[in-house]
């Protein structure tokens, strides 16, 4: 699979730190009517800031997937100090990974980030892998000053 984006430089690279210091990502996805929905997912990223969670088919968010999957995702830490403040917005494309080559590569990185995994076989052989394809992301780093952001639309 080629990379949804290939960026170089400072902002790119910081970007892909943070979220290799991150467990969690906030989904937020809508139902047939609309409704909006938000959850907690762990996550795993690449290069091309293609986002990747382990889900049961049966939960809310996988089943609204199924006829909307348009999202919506933030990641940011919790911090007290509006200087520090740093996170990521995203809207975008979630969809099953089908492939056997990106579900092999994607769950040796999940395995690697998230150890507890094994101690769950029966979890994971019922969660399916999904893949959040980002069409435009918004990157927030007061550390550079109050209100910094940079944006990016992707293919």
């Amino acid at each position: 699979m080629e990379p949804v984006a290939t960026h170089t430089g400072g902002i790119w690279e910081a970007v892909l730190r943070f979220l290799s210091q991150r467990s969690t990502l906030t989904l937020a996805t809508a139902d047939e009517a609309g409704q909006p929905y938000a959850a907690s997912l762990y996550f795993v990223h690449d290069d091309g800031l293609r986002l990747y969670f382990l889900s049961s088919p049966e939960s809310r968010h996988t089943r609204h997937l199924l006829n909307r999957p348009e999202v919506a995702v933030t990641i940011h830490g919790e911090p007290w100090d509006w200087r520090t403040i740093q996170g990521l917005q995203l809207t975008g494309r979630a969809d099953p990974v089908e492939d056997p080559e990106e579900r092999a590569r994607v769950m040796a990185r999940y395995r690697a980030k998230f150890r507890f995994v094994e101690e769950l076989p029966q979890a994971l052989a019922h969660a399916r892998l999904y893949r959040i394809t980002p069409r435009w992301v918004r990157w927030i780093d007061n550390t550079r000053g109050f209100g910094y952001r940079v944006e990016w639309r992707l293919g």
